[in-house]
């Protein structure tokens, strides 16, 4: 585990919180404005392992993921927020066992706050710990509400939320809730603009205002990343859901 300069998984007290890859590797969502895939492709080498998915393959044309035993992993002395696959698709189908180590290294360290961010909720195959935050990456385009809706109408961990990073769609014309029917059962949103693309990319006023409203008529906290300074005039609020949240 390393120290991370992500700012929603920042612990209670303002420290840094933590990142935990014990999957590594090239990930097969392949997102185009992925960091992770970069680093991996520049990198890769020194993360050859063995990979065996669901139906017996073994070959993603480029490195194969590699998995490191989470009984070694030293966890931090001090309770703390920790980002689990920052850069891998946790739920993609890789050998089930890599997931049951992780989870049974999840439950075994109830002091800390595990956060799970996926785009492939349709595949989450087990109940969350009680100290587990689950999430799913959306970009404002279509699609994002089957995610939602998978999240919201499966397992029940303390805290569901949604992260609009990077936000590219344009919900404001669309003409649809951003959380449509369920938003009752979310505890948290994040928004954050794409970096690393210049400025083409970025969200409009009235797409940051749109989410931004919602979360509020509904109570849910928001946290806008440090890269929306500058691009939101409204009021800009970096909050952490309640650990009451259900």
């Amino acid at each position: 585990m390393q120290h991370t300069k992500i700012e929603w998984v920042r612990n209670p007290d303002g420290t840094a919180g933590y990142s935990w890859n014990p999957i590594k590797g090239l990930c097969p969502v392949g997102c185009w404005y992925c960091y992770g895939r970069k680093l991996y492709l520049r990198f890769g080498e020194t993360i050859m392992g063995n990979y065996e998915d669901e139906e017996g393959g073994s070959d993603w044309n480029i490195k194969s993921p590699f998995f490191a035993d989470p009984g070694q992993e030293k966890c931090p002395k001090r309770p703390s927020r920790i980002f689990v696959c920052s850069t891998f698709e946790l739920f993609h189908p890789v050998a089930d066992k890599w997931r049951d180590d992780i989870f049974l290294f999840i439950e075994a360290h109830p002091e800390h706050t595990f956060i799970i961010l996926t785009k492939m909720p349709e595949r989450i195959d087990r109940s969350m710990p009680e100290n587990t935050w689950l999430g799913v990456s959306v970009t404002g385009v279509d699609g994002d509400d089957d995610r939602i809706r998978f999240l919201c109408n499966g397992t029940k961990p303390r805290v569901k939320f949604v992260s609009f990073e990077p936000l590219l769609g344009d919900l404001a014309t669309k003409g649809w809730n951003v959380f449509p029917d369920y938003v009752d059962a979310l505890s948290w949103c994040i928004m954050g603009r794409l970096t690393g693309h210049g400025h083409v990319h970025d969200p409009t006023q009235a797409n940051i205002k749109r989410i931004y409203q919602e979360c509020r008529n509904a109570g849910i906290p928001v946290f806008l990343k440090d890269n929306l300074r500058g691009l939101w005039k409204g009021p800009f609020v970096q909050e952490f859901p309640m650990e009451t949240c259900t």
